[in-house]
Order: C-alpha cells, then sequence, then structure tokens
C-alpha cells in the first residue's frame, strides 16, 4: 500500500496556472505505473506531481502515449478519450468524488458511493477548477508519439459535501489513474494497486492514503 505525502506551497489568488505548473515540475513526479490488468497491454508512461495551498489542491499530470483522443464535452465520457483521474475520499467513508480529465481539460466530475451511486457535482463548484493543457508530439523511428501535461487547480469548494476549511494537516484516501477506453491501446493504470479482475477504479477499498503537510 502506498502513501503520498503532499508539500505546501505558496500560492496566492488570483491563481495563475502558469506558476502553479513551473511549481509542480519542481516537486518529484510520482509514476502512475501499476497495470494490474496486464492483458491490456500499452505504450503509456504517465505520472504526476502534487501540492497545496491550503485553499485549493494542485495537481499536474504528465503522459507520454502514441495515440491521442479528446471527444468528450464536460461530464462526458471523458475516460474513453486520453484521460488522466483523482480519485478522493475525505473522512474515512465509501462516498468519494471522482474527479476525470481528458487531455484537453474537459471534465467528469461526481460523488457518491460505488460505480453506480453517484451524483454529477453542480456547476458553479465545477466552473472553479482551472486547468492548462500543453500538447506536444514527436516522430521517433517513424511512429508519432503524444506528450502531454495538465495542471489543474481544485479549490476546496469542489468538494462541496464536506465544507473543508483547509488542507493543512489533513489525511485523505485517494488514488490516481491514466486510461484510454477506445484507444486502439486501451490501458488502465493505476498510483495504487487495484484488486480487481476486471478494470474497476471504483473501488475505496483500494485507496491509499494522502497527507497534506
Amino acid at each position: 500500500m502506498q502513501q503520498l505525502k503532499v508539500p505546501f506551497c505558496m500560492a496566492s489568488t488570483p491563481w495563475q496556472l502558469e506558476e502553479i505548473s513551473n511549481v509542480l515540475d519542481g516537486q518529484a513526479m510520482i509514476p502512475i505505473a501499476c497495470n494490474p490488468w496486464p492483458e491490456f497491454g500499452h505504450e503509456v508512461k504517465a505520472g504526476f506531481s502534487m501540492a497545496h495551498c491550503r485553499e485549493a489542491i494542485l495537481l499536474k499530470y504528465y503522459v507520454e502515449e502514441s495515440y491521442l483522443l479528446a471527444a468528450a464535452t464536460a461530464n462526458g465520457e471523458v475516460h474513453k478519450d486520453s484521460c488522466v483521474e483523482f480519485f478522493v475520499a475525505f473522512d474515512g467513508d465509501e462516498h468519494y468524488y471522482n474527479l476525470e480529465f481528458n487531455c484537453i481539460g474537459w471534465y467528469k466530475a461526481g460523488y457518491g458511493s460505488f460505480r453506480e451511486n453517484r451524483d454529477t457535482l453542480p456547476a458553479e463548484v465545477t466552473d472553479r477548477i482551472q486547468t492548462a493543457t500543453n500538447i506536444r508530439s514527436s516522430v521517433q523511428n517513424g511512429a508519432r508519439r503524444f506528450y502531454w501535461e495538465l495542471t489543474m487547480v481544485l479549490p476546496l469548494e469542489v468538494f462541496c459535501f464536506h465544507g473543508i476549511q483547509g488542507l493543512s494537516d489533513l489525511k485523505v484516501r485517494g488514488n490516481f489513474h491514466k486510461c484510454g477506453d477506445e484507444l486502439p491501446t486501451p490501458h488502465f493504470l493505476t498510483w495504487n494497486h487495484v484488486r480487481a479482475e476486471e478494470p474497476d477504479f471504483h473501488r475505496v477499498e483500494d485507496f491509499a492514503d494522502i497527507l497534506f503537510l
């Protein structure tokens, strides 16, 4: 079981995404490298860096893959695209938030217990999420590779069912994912290992501890 310690950093509002991106580049990149379902072969490299500024979670994903897809829009099926995800549970209960983003920043955001019992987060809180994406590509040995980064600011208001006043010294449980259900090479990667026979990220029992310093 993994454990993540999230450092504090100074970031004043209004948040400047370029500045936050640079700050996160200075943090250790944590691999999203578990492949609980090895029957899904892949060529993907993914990781993330994370910090907090008491009022918000600062998160950046780094992805390298051979295909790129961005067909979904807000609260659409972004998991079918080139997608990264952050699932997090507060207060040790079975309810958790799922925050899923495709490579151009469209999101799906929900809350509930288990996969089938979820409510879409209200737009007035998810509209507070800020994202910035950077995509480039190159050709290696005749094959194109895409490199994309997604920086995001998740204000505490997004976690609207908990009324959190600050992150310092808070311990939560969660997981980070990289997927692409409808890419030519479907893949389902996790930060913390998931114990399930088939791909399933909605498993709070496989979340790991995340401590905000």
